[in-house]
């Protein structure tokens, strides 16, 4: 360790020699990078579904279809939604609606999923003149109408931005003419994943600035000095832009080079926790840095001889801790590269890599800063930092540190106890928190794709958002026979006659009527006989192509639920087991068959159990990776072992003090009172995993700050002197540091999506958690109890 520090501090030597040319350095490769790394849109990922391992369930399903149906190529769509409320539509609306769909069908700029041609209908853009499909595209008191875009696009690229905007200046320009009293939407699944990529867009800009402003705010308020505050400005500014480019680099490499290890993708969340991780955590290494540097120039009793001494002397009392400490978040956040899940494989060690930048910059840059006239002592009292006092006065002045450290080392284990029974009722609330994987309820309600799918909703069961297909694969069958229709009608009646599925759609009943009836007398019902005798409903509902001719069908299944709700989840279990038994029922027409299930309620059910073996691996392994970080460096295993049971309490609590926040005011002001929508249903799937990654994580920092001061004052004064010392020493820089990095975090609540506001706020508050009540109480209490002992 000695060995190490003294490595430090001649490195901090050089630094102060050659501090022009360091800082010179930096800004040549910042600028180089900027010059030639891409965009960071060029290289980011989007989308939740798409990043599932290839062996899930929708995944299989996707391939089997594009085997099958090689032809369709449609992997979202645009609905538009026109209703009249509580009276049929009239002619002039459906030849309006007709006009509007003409248009959208010759534009250039869309991706139609299949190409136009002036023989046949257009197969891209559904209306209520589409063979087959039109009968399904009214509801049935003939008040609302839907026009179905299909488009090659994923429900999430990144183009659908564009497409949705394209779709609302048609909508827009059609308005005008558009008769009185009819309601028009845009609702659907890629209409969705635009805004939600807009959103995310906007987010991003919001957090940036947000981050900014907030963290210049507090380094004007500690330093009080615009020469001192320019010093962590300038490193985390340089920092966060080798780091994004760096990272957009290293994306655009394993996008080129696919086969390589190790393989780095980008998500535009990815860029919202760098800036936001990398701002906190880059200004609390300055922070800690400078306070030891100003500590060395100010304190009389440690005083060094010149600036260049105490940048050195900084350098090697400070560096090992915050390399440890970055260590510590590093290897938690690397041990995200162990889920299946894709989102959480590449943003853990993407935002690992820029950590690594961020450390690199602080312990060489910062020194050479450090090092020029822009912390230089003032002339008029040599020993004096720019608007500084010394470490004597700040203590005399905030008495609140002696307080704390004699209240706590005086009665450490009714403090310890009075602690943990306050926050066990919390931590258990926690433990049985709701996670919620509703990806629509994520947009704000002012969206126009959540506008258009309430009005969708209020004409259409609420299933239409997004139908269920059920694909079955019977080798060696003949489906396309007479004989292959009477089996699927056996498999569509066990299925009609689940709770929570309004309809199913098949080549046995294309228009999702029960099987077995036939309605003669009325409209709908003739409609529905006509859809039977056509050759195209054949070729939408069973294979024609080889090699599986006609032994899989398709089954559209229209529930009861949004696609993306707990309870359309709960439907789709249903289904599975009800499929499976027939599967193994050898009296089954579909004994021995495989069947796979795609669409959005699918891919949310795959994601659900993906994510959650995802967050139990990955609670053990940043766990037990902090762990034997924190032994390799404190060489202390009940201390160690003491500190990861702290950051799992605070988690828990914070887990359990957001899920009763949200639920009392955005559960009932904002979902039930206010709009009428479902209340909240549970914390975003997003928040448990990344929070207690970065509470373990970033949280053990503090623990790290704080217990290695311990030992070194206890080296020096005995083990309660040097306790309380060392809680005095380092309150209010860590206070500080703790107080910027939940503020940065407060800057993820400055977006529309709701998934990263309770994300945000969680970090937020854990952040403050482990600040006032883990560091101030929790971890001195006990250190006091093992110093007893001794």
């Amino acid at each position: 360790m000695s060995t190490i520090r003294g490595v430090l501090y001649r490195v901090g030597q050089f630094l102060n020699s050659h501090r022009y040319a360091v800082i010179i350095a930096w800004l040549v490769l910042a600028g180089g990078l900027k010059l030639t790394a891409p965009s960071w849109t060029s290289v980011a990922t989007d989308g939740d579904l798409e990043q599932l391992p290839a062996d899930t369930t929708s995944a299989r399903a996707a391939r089997l279809n594009r085997l099958a149906f090689p032809e369709d190529r449609a992997l979202s769509s645009i609905v538009l939604v026109f209703a009249r409320e509580g009276v049929p539509l009239i002619q002039q609306d459906r030849q309006f609606i007709l006009a509007m769909a003409k248009t959208l069908s010759e534009r250039t700029d869309l991706p139609f999923s299949t190409p136009r041609s002036d023989e046949g209908p257009d197969l891209s853009v559904w209306t209520e003149r589409t063979p087959v499909i039109g009968p399904m595209l009214k509801n049935e008191s003939g008040s609302a109408q839907r026009v179905v875009v299909q488009l090659t696009n994923d429900f999430m690229a990144t183009d659908n931005i564009r497409v949705l905007e394209v779709v609302e200046q048609t909508l827009l320009q059609f308005q005008p003419q558009a008769p009185a009293g009819l309601a028009m939407g845009i609702s659907g699944s890629a209409a969705i994943g635009g805004d939600m990529l807009s959103a995310a867009s906007e987010s991003l800009r919001s957090t940036h600035l947000t981050t900014l402003l907030l963290v210049f705010t507090a380094l004007m308020l500690i330093y009080r000095s615009p020469r001192l505050v320019v010093i962590p400005l300038l490193v985390i500014t340089l920092s966060a832009s080798v780091s994004l480019d760096l990272l957009a680099l290293m994306a655009e490499f394993s996008q080129n080079h696919p086969d390589l290890w190790p393989t780095i993708r980008v998500f535009t969340t990815t860029k919202i926790f760098v800036i936001v991780l990398l701002f906190g955590a880059g200004t609390d290494y300055c922070l800690f840095l400078i306070a030891r540097f100003r500590e060395l120039l100010d304190t009389d009793s440690h005083r060094v001889e010149s600036q260049g001494e105490a940048v050195a002397q900084s350098l090697d009392r400070v560096g090992l801790a915050l390399a440890a400490s970055a260590l510590t978040t590093v290897v938690g956040l690397t041990m995200m590269g162990f889920a299946e899940f894709g989102k959480f494989a590449y943003s853990g060690p993407a935002i690992a890599v820029s950590l690594l930048v961020t450390l690199v910059v602080c312990l060489t840059l910062a020194p050479a800063l450090l090092s020029t006239p822009l912390a230089a002592p003032r002339s008029n009292g040599a020993a004096k930092t720019p608007d500084a006092v010394s470490s004597e006065q700040r203590r005399a002045a905030s008495p609140w540190w002696n307080e704390i450290a004699q209240r706590v080392t005086r009665r450490p284990g009714v403090v310890l106890a009075a602690s943990l029974l306050v926050a066990l009722p919390l931590a258990w609330h926690g433990w049985s928190t709701p996670v919620s994987y509703d990806l629509y309820s994520e947009l704000p309600s002012g969206r126009i794709s959540r506008q258009g799918t309430r009005l969708l909703q209020r004409h259409f069961p609420p299933g239409e958002l997004g139908p269920l297909t059920v694909l079955a694969f019977s080798p060696d069958a003949e489906l396309d026979t007479a004989e292959g229709r009477i089996a699927i009608a056996r498999l569509v009646k066990p299925l009609t006659d689940l709770p929570g599925v309004a309809k199913v759609r098949s080549l046995d009943q294309p228009t999702g009527d029960p099987p077995g009836t036939v309605r003669l007398g009325s409209v709908e019902g003739l409609a529905a006989l006509a859809a039977k005798s056509n050759p195209q409903t054949k070729a939408a509902f069973v294979s024609t192509s080889s090699p599986l001719a006609g032994e899989v069908t398709r089954l559209r299944l229209v529930l009861d639920h949004e696609p993306f709700s707990a309870e359309a989840v709960a439907t789709c279990d249903r289904i599975l087991e009800t499929l499976n038994q027939m599967k193994v029922d050898k009296e089954s027409d579909w004994y021995g068959a495989t069947f796979e299930l795609s669409g959005p309620t699918a891919g949310i059910r795959d994601l659900e159990n993906i994510t959650q073996s995802d967050r139990r691996r990955i609670e053990v392994l940043v766990a037990g990776a902090v762990f034997l970080v924190l032994l390799l460096l404190l060489r202390r295993p009940l201390v160690c072992c003491y500190l990861i049971f702290t950051v799992v309490v605070s988690y828990l609590v914070t887990l359990g003090l957001i899920s009763l926040i949200f639920q009392s005011f955005d559960g009932y002001a904002a979902g039930t009172l206010l709009t009428g929508e479902v209340a909240w249903a549970g914390v975003n799937w997003k928040v448990p995993v990344f929070l207690f990654v970065i509470l373990t994580a970033v949280g053990q920092d503090y623990n790290i700050y704080l217990v290695t001061r311990v030992f070194e004052e206890q080296r020096r004064l005995g083990p309660i002197a040097g306790l309380r010392k060392a809680v005095v020493q380092t309150g209010s820089i860590i206070t500080s540091c703790g107080l910027i990095m939940a503020g940065t975090f407060v800057s993820m609540m400055t977006g529309s999506l709701r998934g990263m506001i309770e994300l945000g706020a969680a970090l937020s508050l854990g952040i403050v958690l482990d600040t006032f009540v883990v560091r101030t109480i929790l971890v001195p209490a006990f250190l006091a109890l093992l110093a007893r002992r001794k």
